[in-house]
């Protein structure tokens, strides 16, 4: 049974709404946090054009950052609430504990430790020192390929064909602006800013092979952590 059918026969044993909700609020959860990231960057080099002044830029990044941590609560709580797959509370929080996909549930956890750190910090900023908000705040865009991750290893509906596009036009739209941040200020650390480019464009590369390798592949489900319990109640041999 190839991967694919693995996940269309999850979807058929576990069609109910909160697994459906599990996976829009994921979906949705993934392209706000997109969003924010993009308006992240653009921050970062103060961008702004007549008709559009900074302060909307760091007035929608705050907004969208807040909008997508909701939506990421009410995938956790979605997956949570399942029945299906047994994933207790604590797992959202502490990473690689649970027993089910272990690794890829852990990154999820991570970007929303991550994610928490962020929004708590920037709602604080005025209180706390520059330096740690800054330590926090530029460790947080951590968050973003993490949950990339997160979403691509633990996601049954990976090779779903729209799910994969619209993964795949988030990764390019921020490494794209990502290869746009580096050129700004040109020729200044002229080797340093290849040296990224190259990073980003290897990156890239190397998304590929393993998607390839793994959650694209046959036999991804049982590889992730998938417990034999949960691949034999939805009837899958993969």
């Amino acid at each position: 049974m190839t991967h694919a059918t693995h996940a269309a026969a999850i979807v058929v044993t576990s069609s109910t709404p909160l697994w459906y909700a599990t996976r829009a609020t994921g979906l949705v959860a993934l392209v706000l946090l997109t969003w924010s990231m993009a308006l992240g960057l653009l921050s970062s080099v103060r961008y702004q054009r007549q008709g559009w002044p900074r302060f909307v830029t760091l007035g929608l990044h705050r907004n969208v950052s807040l909008l997508a941590l909701a939506f990421t609560v009410l995938h956790v709580l979605t997956s949570v609430l399942d029945s299906f797959v047994n994933i207790p509370l604590q797992d959202a929080f502490v990473p690689f504990i649970s027993s089910y996909r272990p690794l890829w549930l852990g990154l999820g956890a991570v970007a929303f430790d991550l994610m928490i750190a962020l929004i708590v910090t920037s709602l604080l900023r005025a209180r706390i020192r520059l330096r740690v908000w800054r330590f926090v705040h530029y460790g947080a865009y951590l968050c973003w390929p993490v949950a990339v991750l997160h979403g691509l290893g633990t996601g049954t509906d990976t090779p779903v064909r729209w799910v994969l596009a619209l993964t795949a036009a988030c990764v390019l739209a921020i490494a794209a602006l990502t290869l746009w941040r580096l050129s700004v200020g040109w020729p200044a650390h002229a080797l340093a800013r290849l040296a990224g480019a190259a990073a980003v464009v290897l990156v890239l590369v190397l998304g590929v092979v393993w998607l390839r390798a793994g959650p694209l592949a046959p036999g991804w489900s049982a590889k992730a952590g998938t417990p034999s319990s949960t691949l034999s109640h939805a009837g899958t041999r993969d």
